[in-house]
This record gives C-alpha cells, sequence and structure tokens, in this order.
C-alpha cells in the first residue's frame, strides 16, 4: 500500500481503561502491545503517527505523544487534542483499542473524506465513530462542544457534513473493540 500524502494517524490511548484494570494500549496481544498493531498498520499509509495519551510509558513507541488538553471528558478530548496537534487538513482518528483495524478498512474511508467533514464506517448497522477519517477543519466544532459539556462524538459529528460508510464487506474482526481482559 502506497503512503497517503498530507495524512495523520492519531491513536487515541488516553481512556481510563476501568473495564480492563489496566492501560488498554499497552497490554500485550499477541506477544506485542496492542497500540503497536495500530502502528505498524497506519505506518502502512502514512509517516504522520501521533498518540494522544495521558501516560509517558507510550513514549516507548517513538512517536509524538501528547497529553489530553481537556482532562477527563473522554474520547471528544482526545479527538480535540489530535485535531490541534495534528499539521494535515486529513487525519484518521482511531481508538487503541481497536488492533485488528485494517488498511483496506483505512484506506476507503481517507478516500471518502474528498466529500465529507467526517466519514465513519457502519458494520452490522453500528457506527464506529472511533475508526474514522476527519478534516482538521471541524476542530472548532469539536472545541466548542467540549466547552458545552457535550461530549458524546456522535452527538457532535451530527452537526457536520458526515458520510456514513456501510463497510458489511469488511470483516467484523477490523471493529472488534479489547475493552476487557477476556476479549484479549
Amino acid at each position: 500500500m502506497d503512503i497517503i500524502p498530507n495524512t495523520t494517524a492519531i491513536i487515541l490511548a488516553g481512556g481510563q481503561s476501568s473495564r480492563m484494570g489496566q492501560d488498554k494500549g499497552l497490554m500485550e496481544l499477541s506477544g506485542r502491545p496492542m497500540i503497536q498493531h495500530i502502528i505498524e498498520t497506519v505506518s502502512q499509509l502514512t509517516s504522520q503517527i501521533i498518540i494522544i495519551a495521558n501516560n509517558s510509558e507510550y513514549q516507548q513507541f517513538g512517536l509524538p505523544v501528547y497529553e489530553d488538553l481537556t482532562k477527563e471528558k473522554g474520547p471528544l478530548a482526545g479527538i480535540v487534542t489530535g485535531l490541534s496537534k495534528s499539521k494535515t487538513d486529513l487525519n484518521w482518528i482511531i481508538s487503541c483499542d481497536t488492533p485488528y483495524v485494517s488498511v483496506d478498512l483505512l484506506s476507503e474511508l481517507m478516500f471518502n473524506l474528498k466529500v465529507a467533514d467526517v466519514v465513519v464506517p457502519s458494520k452490522n448497522d453500528k457506527i464506529h465513530p472511533l475508526i474514522g477519517t476527519y478534516h482538521k477543519s471541524t476542530l472548532p466544532i469539536f472545541q466548542r462542544e467540549l466547552e458545552l459539556d457535550h461530549l458524546k462524538i456522535m452527538t457532535v459529528i451530527g452537526q457536520l457534513h458526515v458520510q456514513i460508510i456501510d463497510v458489511n464487506r469488511f470483516d467484523v474482526l477490523n471493529f472488534k473493540n479489547l475493552n476487557s481482559k477476556e476479549d484479549i
């Protein structure tokens, strides 16, 4: 797969991991930290990769790591931080607990960003906003909603030109969210 120019992969790893009992992104999956699987996937698409995490242990991956600009406000705060730190207009937002996301799925989402502000996949009628592509130009909307404490991502992106892509032809494993030790 060729590198897609002027793109950034923003990996959200700032969660509380309350169900996991430890930092999800650093938990071992097939002998490597979970986040390493995502880094290896997105590095096939872009050289611009940043991690949003409140844990300095993520610096071990040799990538820029930024703490949430607003603490304890969930994924929306991570999106705001990621978009504000990105140097490109085109961005993937990917949660660190989806280690099986594929290059093909991420490529398709980015390809469709040409005609929308945000592109998110829908698999079996479930929308996955934390595996999506976002224009940096959406940052002011996300910032405003964060300041208003409106933290539901689907509500925020509902104010934007969103394209929901039917991805039922992709393996369900792309969307497997590992939230507990039993999931691994």
